[in-house]
């Protein structure tokens, strides 16, 4: 099969933050396709942890609060 090389940037679909320095190319595993893969947008995995860590702060809040109120 012929083949050639091409030049190409990757953008993040979601906030549209750059992530050639967080991309690489490589071979199918099965089929030796050429590839690209894409580690995932540090922007956006801050952004999907957001809720999750405020949701922690307020549950060890909870527990000490809890922890408070049992009897010595």
């Amino acid at each position: 099969m012929p083949s050639f090389e091409i030049s190409f940037e990757v953008f993040c679909g979601t906030c549209g933050a750059g992530l050639c320095n967080q991309s690489d190319s490589r071979k199918s595993r099965h089929r030796g396709e050429d590839q690209v893969t894409v580690e995932v947008c540090q922007f956006c995995i801050d952004k999907a942890e957001a809720p999750l860590r405020d949701r922690i702060e307020e549950l060890e809040q909870l527990l000490e609060e809890a922890r408070e109120q049992i009897p010595a």
